[in-house]
């Protein structure tokens, strides 16, 4: 299965743009927890995240706030995205992807994988794309030998040009690839690396959050499907337990917020920039859980930002989000969240030690 290639160039312009509460209920899944959300002050947890905006990748200390520069772009207007610490804590999976450029009368705004070590040390090119706009994405580590990516390419079915998404596998030492899974559009990896959460496109039903092993055998097992009305799904990501899985997603039922209420990212933008939120140019999003053995996903932030990214703490008791307005520490005890930091445009992250 693909999306249409009008997709594509929504995906491509994203990317070449890119890195430039209160009380709820009912609506997909139910009570949406009391949201609480202050001005920006540091989290004071352990752990370090990374951070990709437009400066390059970033270290944010989440005891004190203070931020260092980890990676910076090689030339200008190259981004840096989708950062991945290995298992063992030493390595650092990034993409990079280059200036929009023609050659041979080709237009071409594909990205490449990269690896380093995890101080931002011994740099290198893992994997180029291999053709003209080819987009290599979201890395994240099986172990600590191996890098799941999303492939995207252009591809022609009768006619028609369509954007393939296949999941590979990539040898972080020799960069050999090998094909796992076609038609997933956002994935997590489970802690013990035997289960992939995925997004999955149905042209019949729509788009559902679904589970298989990579070991293979045993058939996808839906864990949200069309019913929820949730969609797109994005950044699912596992407890570092196992025991639920985050992601994030649009409320499609078209519930609203009782009048005068305010959504987190409205609350931060206004207290940061003492201006009104900027426009989405996708859909507001929320951040949800779910139980990997099912169950109905609950909303545990009402933020309605745009393209969150999400990332949970080594203690599973918060999950770090970055917006457009603003990064968010949700306390899942609590049900509170709380800015701790600056928003980035359509940036990524991931907690480590």
């Amino acid at each position: 299965m693909s999306r249409p290639a009008g997709l594509f160039a929504l995906v491509l312009a994203i990317l070449t743009l890119a890195l430039a509460g209160c009380s709820e209920s009912g609506g997909a899944g139910g009570r949406t927890p009391g949201v609480q959300t202050s001005v920006a002050k540091p989290s004071g947890g352990p752990g370090v995240l990374i951070i990709a905006n437009q400066q390059g990748l970033v270290e944010y200390r989440l005891k004190d706030g203070s931020t260092r520069q980890l990676l910076a772009p090689a030339t200008p207007s190259t981004f840096l995205l989708d950062p991945a610490v290995s298992p063992n804590g030493k390595r650092l999976a990034y993409i990079v992807q280059p200036p929009p450029n023609t050659q041979g009368g080709r237009y071409d705004a594909g990205s490449d994988l990269w690896v380093a070590d995890r101080d931002g040390s011994n740099a290198r090119e893992l994997v180029k794309h291999f053709q003209p706009n080819q987009l290599i994405r979201f890395p994240q580590w099986q172990d600590n030998d191996n890098v799941l990516v999303i492939v995207q390419e252009i591809g022609t079915a009768g006619g028609t040009t369509r954007v393939d998404y296949r999941l590979t596998r990539v040898d972080a030492a020799s960069g050999e690839r090998t094909p796992v899974r076609d038609d997933v559009l956002a994935f997590g990896v489970s802690p013990d690396a035997t289960q992939v959460a995925y997004a999955k496109l149905s042209l019949q039903s729509g788009e559902t959050l679904a589970i298989f092993n990579l070991a293979g055998g045993d058939a996808d097992r839906t864990l949200v499907g069309t019913d929820e009305n949730l969609a797109p799904f994005a950044y699912p990501r596992w407890r570092p337990d196992g025991k639920q899985i985050a992601f994030a997603s649009a409320d499609q039922t078209g519930a609203r917020l009782a009048p005068g209420a305010s959504t987190a990212r409205e609350v931060a933008w206004s207290r940061a920039a003492a201006r009104p939120a900027p426009l989405l140019d996708g859909l507001p999003q929320d951040i949800w859980t779910v139980d990997p053995a099912g169950g109905r996903p609950v909303r545990v932030a009402n933020l309605k930002e745009d393209l969150p990214a999400l990332t949970w703490s080594g203690d599973g008791e918060h999950i770090y989000v970055l917006g457009t307005a603003g990064l968010y520490d949700v306390k899942l005890k609590s049900g509170a969240v709380d800015r701790i930091g600056e928003g980035a445009f359509h940036g990524q992250l991931t907690w480590t030690p």
